[in-house]
């Protein structure tokens, strides 16, 4: 007679079968832990993503604060080129050039503390001797790019992101070195429990 095959059964319900208040008594008690250490660990991946959306929050207004002091602290001053713009080159000298731009030419500026000179970005190619509008600080010194609302969004997901990514990842590489042990100390008491079963009796 020929034997038939069984059907493969379904993970979800395979892990339904694997739930900690089975009535299956089949299952050691040792199954149960860790069928409650996998509830416990999806139980607190899932707490994690309210928590990681507190931090980015927190990190955007932070942000928003932090850009908000420097658009204070900034204001325009006319600037004068001392010479034709030229593509920016790839050096510190050139490191507080917003992103994107390319036109740079040195100018000069003045400020109650005195005359600036210095490396200035251009939105269009310009010709020695035109007025461009800068940005300064108190200080006079010409000021990098400030970030807009749109770069602090971004970094504050991308930080919420790797917070939960961190914090879920280190629970669930804890939960599968578990699940390691408890495999290892199911198979030691199976090979123990088959050499019983193998020794005749006295």
């Amino acid at each position: 007679m020929r034997r038939e095959e069984l059907a493969p059964v379904a993970t979800p319900i395979r892990w339904w079968r694997l739930r900690p208040w089975s009535r299956n008594h089949l299952m050691r008690p040792s199954d149960r832990y860790e069928a409650t250490l996998i509830l416990l660990t999806a139980a607190v991946v899932l707490l994690l993503i309210p928590v990681a959306a507190a931090f980015g929050t927190g990190t955007h207004t932070r942000l928003e604060q932090q850009t908000h002091t420097l658009r204070a602290g900034v204001h325009p001053v006319p600037a004068v080129l001392l010479e034709d713009t030229y593509l920016a080159p790839h050096t510190p000298e050139y490191s507080i050039l917003p992103a994107g731009t390319q036109n740079t030419a040195r100018a000069r500026w003045t400020t109650p503390h005195g005359d600036h000179v210095a490396a200035v970005p251009t939105d269009t190619p310009a010709q020695a001797g035109q007025t461009i509008t800068i940005s300064i600080d108190a200080d006079g010194n010409l000021t990098g790019p400030i970030p807009d609302s749109r770069e602090n969004t971004v970094l504050a997901v991308t930080a919420a992101c790797g917070v939960w990514a961190l914090t879920a990842g280190a629970v669930m590489l804890l939960t599968a070195l578990a699940h390691r042990v408890f495999i290892r100390n199911r198979l030691r008491r199976w090979a123990h429990e088959w050499r019983q079963f193998d020794t005749p009796p006295t």
